[in-house]
């Protein structure tokens, strides 16, 4: 399987969601899925791989162990990212959150194949 079709199939498992990325470390997307963003996808990947970058090194920090994931809501959007390997991590992003759980499950699953084909 390659990378946009586990980002399109992700995409379409977690109710809510309108945007998927497989993004390297420097916030440039390997691939995407997306379905509407009124957002312009290129600045979201930059400003969470800032966000992954902070969230390293916190981890370094306070001796917290392995970074695996962090997301964060605001009025309009639930943005998850979650690691993938050490040079790259997944973005979701939801408009509606209609199970975050599922969605936290749906992404670790996409994580770990994203992980085989980036080997």
């Amino acid at each position: 399987m390659d990378l946009q079709r586990i980002l399109e199939e992700t995409l379409n498992k977690i109710a809510g969601a309108n945007y998927v990325s497989c993004v390297g470390m420097d916030g440039i997307a390997l691939s995407q899925a997306i379905k509407e963003t009124p957002f312009d996808p290129a600045i979201l990947d930059a400003e969470i791989a800032n966000l992954v970058g902070y969230s390293l090194k916190a981890c370094e920090s306070i001796d917290g162990g392995e970074f695996e994931e962090i997301f964060f809501s605001t009025d309009k959007y639930l943005i998850l990212a979650r690691k993938i390997n050490k040079d790259a991590f997944l973005i979701v992003a939801l408009s509606e959150i209609k199970n975050l759980g599922l969605a936290r499950i749906q992404a670790k699953k996409a994580t770990e194949e994203l992980k085989k084909v980036l080997e």
